[in-house]
């Protein structure tokens, strides 16, 4: 084990530690008068439950962001295991208008989560998408979340049982 001062620790150690946090994976979309734009994010998670505050960082050369930004609304998809091609497209920004329904939501993902705007922070080369959950659309079935660890996606095995009919 190596422990070091923050000045020792470079980018490349920082990132190889952080591979080892897994996650879920989800889609941060807008759709806007320029069509749809949409990035993969892994760092996604809830900030307050009164008001209801998310909370995603965006890389500030996101090709959505600036469009997030003017429209002040946006979109976060939470993604089954079932829609990795979809996790590659996005974050390769090569989203397809047929991707997204006409609220900028992905059909079939685990959860949907339509924002405002609410703060953006800059923190070093990252803006902070701070938004506030005004409609929450869940997937009627059960399925396995998409994760992401050591730099590969993987899936949930263990799920729980469906409710009984």
């Amino acid at each position: 084990m190596s422990v070091g001062s923050p000045e020792d620790v470079s980018s490349l150690t920082f990132r190889n530690a952080l591979s080892q946090w897994a996650t879920g994976v989800a889609v941060v979309a807008v759709r806007d008068a320029l069509g749809v734009a949409a990035t993969t994010v892994s760092s996604f998670t809830s900030l307050t439950l009164e008001p209801p505050l998310v909370l995603v960082a965006l890389s500030d050369r996101a090709r959505a962001l600036p469009r997030i930004e003017a429209a002040g609304r946006y979109v976060i998809s939470v993604l089954t295991s079932e829609q990795e091609d979809l996790a590659d497209r996005c974050s390769r920004t090569e989203v397809r208008d047929a991707d997204l329904d006409e609220n900028g939501r992905i059909p079939g993902a685990l959860v949907s989560l339509s924002c405002t705007l609410h703060d953006t922070p800059r923190y070093g080369t990252h803006t902070l998408l701070v938004g506030r959950v005004h409609e929450v659309v869940s997937l009627d079935r059960p399925a396995a979340p998409l994760l992401y660890w050591n730099r590969r996606y993987r899936s949930l095995s263990d799920l729980p049982p469906e409710p009984a009919a």
